[in-house]
């Protein structure tokens, strides 16, 4: 990978570890709605131009738009955080769709060859837990079917 292209990938995941702060300090605070606005407003930061077309896409071609695929284990884990924060402000069955597309991109993540950090794997664990696989594509439930069972 040529070094514009990993300074530019070191900057969007600390710009993701900064708003991910920026949010637990929020919801720490009670401020569940600002929280999501920091989660939105990291997100909209790491899709760049795509990020009003990305949600409209299926998983598989919304995480083609993201040049790295460390990128997409990124916004799998903001979904993550924000599907949590629906989950807090009462809102389950968003809740549980933010949750299908983060499962989503974190298997595309692993279809695509990315090695998955402890946190991403952990993540993945609990999505799979809550997610019905029967709402994912042949795609993802192929997919799930490959995990270690002790990863």
């Amino acid at each position: 990978m040529p070094s514009s292209q990993q300074d530019y990938l070191l900057r969007m995941m600390q710009q993701v570890a900064a708003a991910i702060a920026r949010m637990l300090r929020r919801k720490d605070a009670g401020d569940l709605i600002g929280a999501r606005q920091e989660l939105h407003a990291a997100i909209g930061e790491l899709l760049g131009p795509s990020a009003q077309l990305a949600p409209l896409m299926d998983s598989r071609t919304a995480s083609g738009l993201l040049s790295d695929a460390r990128m997409v284990v990124s916004w799998a884990l903001l979904l993550r955080q924000d599907a949590e924060l629906l989950h807090l402000t009462g809102h389950e069955v968003a809740a549980r769709e933010v949750e299908r597309r983060a499962l989503e991109l974190l298997l595309e993540a692993r279809v695509r060859s990315v090695e998955l950090s402890a946190e991403a794997w952990s993540d993945l664990r609990l999505l799979q837990g809550r997610v019905d696989p029967e709402l994912l594509t042949p795609r993802y439930t192929a997919a799930l079917a490959t995990l270690p069972p002790d990863a």
